[in-house]
């Protein structure tokens, strides 16, 4: 919406400017004044919380002065900020597939996700952000009675946005009702994607699990002080083996491998490691 005491389009949304083809006279184009008011419905409308507003490709850390942070660290953080960089320059590029950024809690994904998400906004394509485990509680909370939201109205722009962001994949813990929500999302959207140029499905995956896992078991007590044996989980064990076979086809998988960047407070401001 254009401001009313613009001085330029006295609140029209438009004002005059010198031709460019050389022809005397002026042409009406559409006037700036607006503009940060616009981008900001554009990313309320993509669901990016607040939170997040300040997350971009500038503002990614791949490096910090602190013992824990080793060259290896960065060389992973600069490699994955550079494969996120690259996909959004290339998009839409010929192999369509989008990403799938794995990493332990707090190394970034989804500042990067986010970062990506805002770029390409910015160029005009629909985009939008989802927290994996909040989608399912308000689908879980459309079964209600009394609920005004139904199960397909919430997942609607989950499906048919060109560019998804899905935030903490496999966070939730499993049943199959987890899986069949999960394998039904990636399963449309990968089959209304190739339907042609028109119906670009992409999406961009954050997750803090992995495919390998650590096989050692990991002996701990419960509070009766008798031995637990506790196994991690792989994405396969969290999401089912039909969707993470999905995945490998319509997402390039990232690997970041750093240390939890909340735990250096004293650096966190402005920035958002998830």
């Amino acid at each position: 919406m254009a401001l009313e005491n613009c001085t330029l389009c006295r609140g029209t949304g438009w004002k005059l400017v010198p031709r460019t083809d050389g022809a005397r006279g002026n042409v009406a184009v559409a006037c700036d004044c607006g503009m940060e008011e616009r981008a900001t419905r554009v990313m309320e409308r993509a669901c990016i919380p607040k939170k997040y507003k300040e997350c971009d490709f500038e503002s990614f850390v791949t490096d910090l002065d602190t013992g824990a942070w080793t060259s290896e660290h960065a060389k992973s953080l600069r490699q994955a900020k550079i494969l996120v960089q690259g996909f959004v320059r290339d998009y839409p590029a010929l192999d369509d597939r989008g990403l799938l950024l794995m990493g332990g809690p707090g190394v970034g994904k989804t500042h990067l996700a986010i970062a990506a998400l805002r770029d390409l906004i910015k160029r005009g394509h629909n985009c939008y952000f989802c927290e994996y485990g909040a989608l399912l509680r308000q689908v879980q909370a459309s079964y209600r009675p009394d609920s005004d939201a139904t199960e397909m109205s919430i997942l609607d722009p989950i499906l048919t946005t060109e560019v998804l962001v899905l935030d903490d994949l496999g966070v939730i813990k499993p049943s199959d009702w987890v899986r069949d929500i999960v394998g039904y999302i990636l399963n449309k959207r990968y089959v209304d994607g190739s339907l042609g140029l028109s119906n670009r499905r992409c999406t961009i995956i954050t997750t803090n699990y992995f495919d390998d896992v650590d096989d050692k078991k990991e002996p701990v007590r419960d509070s009766a002080g008798r031995p637990v044996v506790v196994r991690k989980d792989s994405l396969n064990d969290r999401i089912g083996e039909r969707t993470r076979s999905r995945l490998f086809e319509i997402c390039r998988t990232m690997l970041i491998d750093a240390p939890d960047f909340r735990r250096f407070s004293k650096h966190q401001a402005g920035r958002a490691r998830a």
